[in-house]
C-alpha cells in the first residue's frame, strides 16, 4: 500500500513539475518575444546564409570578410524587396479614390437591387455606407501597417549585427558539448545537434525553392490575365504562403477582390480565383513535397496548432517560426529515453508504426 501511494506521489510530482516546465515555457515565449523573435530571424537567416558564407571561407577568405561579403548579398536582396513591395503600395494607395469610386457604384447597384426585389430592407439598413466605411477603414489600416517603420525598422536593423555574430561564433555550441559532456553524452549531444541542424537548413532551403516557384507561377497566371501590379500581387502571394492554411486564403481575397474593383466583367475575377487555385494545388500536393519533402515530419494537425498558437503567442512572425521549432522539439523529444513517447503527437501515423516496428520487431494494426 505505501508503495503504491509512494509510486502515485511520484507520478504526480512528475506530471505537475512537466506541467509548470510547459507553463514556464508558454510565459516565456510571450513575454521574450521582442528578444526572440528577431533573434530566431536571424538564427534561420544564417542557416540560409551559412553554404555561402563556407564557401568563401574555403576560398581562403577570412571568416569576417566571408559574413561581411554574405551579408551584403542578403542585405542587397531583401532591400530591393522591401524598395519594391513600398513603392507599389504607394503607387496602389494612389489609386485608391478610383477603387472606392468603383466599389460605390457595384454597392449602389446592390442597394437598388436588394430595394427592388424585398421592398424595405435598403431603407432599414444602410448596407452601402456600412460596407465603404468599414472597407476603408480596412484598406486604410492594412496600407498604414505595411508603411509603418518602428518596430519593422528595428527588427530589419538588428538583424545583420545578430546574423554577424551567430556565424562568427557558430562553433561555440561544439566547444560547449565537448567541455560540458562526457565522451558517450557528447556523441549523443552532437548528433542531436547535427539533427536540428539539418532539419531546419532542409526546410529552409526547400521553402525558399517554394517560394520562388509560388511567385513565378503566379505571376504568370496574374500577367496573362491582364491584372494592375501583377509583379506585387505574385510577391505578396509568395510571402503570404509562407504561412500555411491561413496566409494563401488571405492573399486570395485581397487579389480577387482588387481584380472584382478594377475589371468590368466577373470572368476575369473567377479565371483569378481558378486558375490560383489550381496553382496552389500543384503547389502543395506535387511542388511542396518535393521541395520541402519531409524535413519537418510533422503531421497537418500539429502544423496547424502551431500557426494557431504561434499567432496567438508572436502574430504573424509566430505563424512562420513556429512550424521549424516545433520540427526541433520533435527530434529532441525523440532523443530522450522518457519523452519520445509524446513525439507521437507531432509525428505521422506511418512514421510511429515504423519506429514501433523497429523497436519491437511487429508493426501495428490500423
Amino acid at each position: 500500500m505505501d508503495q503504491n501511494q509512494s509510486s502515485l506521489k511520484d507520478r504526480l510530482a512528475v506530471a505537475c513539475y512537466r506541467a509548470f516546465l510547459i507553463a514556464f515555457i508558454i510565459a516565456l515565449l510571450y513575454l521574450g518575444r521582442e528578444i526572440l523573435i528577431p533573434l530566431i530571424y536571424a538564427l534561420l537567416f544564417s542557416f540560409l546564409l551559412l553554404p555561402l558564407s563556407n564557401f568563401l571561407e574555403r576560398r581562403s577568405l577570412p571568416r569576417p570578410l566571408a559574413i561581411i561579403i554574405s551579408l551584403t548579398v542578403f542585405i542587397i536582396i531583401v532591400g530591393f524587396i522591401l524598395f519594391f513591395l513600398g513603392f507599389e503600395v504607394v503607387q496602389i494607395s494612389k489609386n485608391l479614390p478610383s477603387i472606392f469610386g468603383k466599389l460605390e457604384a457595384t454597392l449602389d447597384n446592390a442597394r437598388l437591387f436588394v430595394e427592388s426585389n424585398f421592398k424595405g430592407l435598403g431603407q432599414q439598413v444602410d448596407l452601402q455606407g456600412m460596407m465603404i466605411e468599414r472597407g476603408e477603414a480596412v484598406i486604410l489600416d492594412f496600407i498604414n501597417k505595411l508603411t509603418t517603420m518602428g518596430d519593422t525598422l528595428l527588427y530589419i536593423g538588428i538583424q545583420p549585427i545578430l546574423i554577424y555574430f551567430i556565424l562568427y561564433f557558430r562553433k561555440l555550441p561544439t566547444v560547449f558539448i565537448e567541455r560540458r559532456y562526457q565522451k558517450h553524452g557528447q556523441e549523443s549531444m552532437k548528433d542531436l545537434m547535427y539533427k536540428a541542424q539539418h532539419v531546419i537548413r532542409q526546410y529552409l532551403q526547400g521553402l525558399l525553392w517554394l517560394t520562388v516557384l509560388t511567385f513565378a507561377m503566379d505571376y504568370l497566371i496574374l500577367l496573362i490575365l491582364g491584372i494592375q501590379y501583377a509583379l506585387f500581387f505574385a510577391l505578396f502571394l509568395a510571402i503570404m504562403s509562407l504561412i500555411p492554411y491561413i496566409g494563401q486564403i488571405i492573399a486570395n481575397v485581397v487579389i480577387v477582390g482588387f481584380a472584382l474593383l478594377t475589371k468590368d466583367s466577373l470572368l476575369i475575377p473567377g479565371l483569378v480565383l481558378g486558375l490560383i487555385y489550381l496553382a496552389n494545388l500543384a503547389q502543395e500536393n506535387i511542388f511542396r513535397p518535393w521541395l520541402v519533402g519531409n524535413s519537418t515530419k510533422i503531421n497537418a494537425f500539429a502544423v496547424l496548432l502551431s500557426v494557431i498558437v504561434g499567432g496567438m503567442l508572436w502574430g504573424i512572425s509566430g505563424m512562420v517560426l513556429f512550424i521549424p521549432l516545433i520540427g526541433v522539439v520533435k527530434i529532441i523529444l525523440e532523443e530522450s529515453d522518457t519523452l519520445y513517447p509524446y513525439a507521437t503527437f507531432l509525428g505521422g501515423l506511418e512514421e510511429s508504426k515504423e519506429k514501433a516496428k523497429e523497436e519491437n520487431g511487429v508493426s501495428l494494426e490500423e
